[in-house]
């Protein structure tokens, strides 16, 4: 019955990886298994009657692996012809054959997370919509595990148009989801559900209609989960607008900065590189907005006595989104307002 099986296998090679047939390779090479030990057993025992199934898998093991310790093996004509060779012939052919199809399908898994068909497991996620070059992309990654919010968060990369991920953002620990990032079955694939922030760039900077994409990405995106913390780039700043309707936390027009800088720059130069250290997690201080739980007297001037102490400057107040910068020594803080400040670290809350 052993022998029938294993010919009719060989003569019909049905198996694939992909098949559904691999229980019963794993069925048929377990019995080639069984088969050999027990003949072996059944055969040397008269020989050598110290013998014990331990001894027989180890020989089955041996044998099939090629690798024939010489330690055990059999000297009757039973064990050498009808246990022996079967053993050898068919033990490392299905030996083999097992190895390479898991080679196979490694090879296969591997290329599938290559080109973003692969599917993905992430909790509280980062999800970066569209690849710009790889440049902007691994400064952005830096930025994101620069800052102690973000460090340990894990990063998925949703293009429709790169063919594989670039080997420097697999490095960087990033998965990849090749798809259309306004397509549900996309989002869903990046595990939207789950993803804490998502960041989506201009696909085509040189495309005025890359904000029509955006505009319909940030809807699928918050129709799908409203939860997450949503940045927009926008080209047209006449589409800031609509982008914050469809749902997005923030919409950034970077050519709004870029015009600022320069006037700044004109005015007082060097202000170049205070902003760039300000705005970057890598080195220097940087800007935080930090929610206050508690103050003892609730004005403006205990915050910067505070930040004095705690070496932080203390730069203004955030409420309801909105900015007041410098304000005077009896402004009113209230629960709920967030602190600007200046400083090297991230704190999550002020308690005074």
């Amino acid at each position: 019955m052993m022998f029938k099986l294993l010919i009719d296998f060989f003569r019909k090679r049905k198996f694939m990886p992909n098949s559904g047939h691999q229980y019963k390779v794993l069925f048929i090479f377990v019995g080639l298994v069984w088969y050999s030990a027990s003949g072996f057993l059944f055969f040397e025992m008269e020989k050598k009657p110290d013998l014990g199934w331990q001894d027989a898998f180890w020989w089955t093991v041996v044998t099939m692996s090629t690798v024939g310790y010489g330690d055990l093996f059999p000297v009757t004509t039973g064990g050498r012809f009808l246990i022996g060779v079967p053993t050898m012939v068919f033990g490392i052919g299905f030996l083999g054959f097992i190895i390479s199809a898991t080679a196979s399908r490694l090879i296969e898994a591997r290329s599938r997370k290559l080109q973003g068909l692969a599917e993905i497991t992430m909790k509280n996620h980062v999800l970066i919509v569209n690849y710009t070059n790889l440049e902007e992309t691994v400064r952005l990654i830096e930025e994101l595990r620069a800052d102690t919010k973000t460090k340990n968060q894990q990063i998925c990369l949703v293009d429709e148009k790169l063919p594989e991920i670039p080997p420097k953002l697999l490095d960087y620990g990033v998965s990849f989801i090749r798809g259309n990032p306004a397509d549900e079955g996309t989002l869903e694939r990046a595990r939207l559900a789950e993803a804490s922030h998502a960041i989506i760039l201009s696909s085509d900077r040189n495309n005025p209609h890359s904000d029509d994409q955006n505009l319909a990405t940030t809807l699928i995106l918050e129709k799908m989960n409203p939860e997450v913390f949503t940045i927009v780039e926008v080209l047209d700043p006449r589409k800031i607008r609509q982008i914050e309707l469809a749902g997005a936390d923030c919409a950034l027009c970077l050519s709004d900065f870029r015009s600022n800088l320069i006037i700044q720059e004109l005015e007082d130069p060097g202000l170049k590189n205070i902003l760039m250290d300000l705005t970057s997690n890598e080195e220097g201080d940087q800007f935080y907005l930090v929610k206050i739980d508690s103050m003892q007297q609730w004005n403006y001037r205990e915050l910067v006595l505070w930040g004095l102490e705690m070496n932080y400057s203390v730069t203004g107040i955030i409420r309801e989104g909105k900015p007041s910068l410098n304000c005077p020594p009896e402004f009113k803080v209230v629960k709920g307002d967030k602190a600007v400040l200046i400083g090297k670290q991230r704190i999550n809350a002020i308690a005074i």
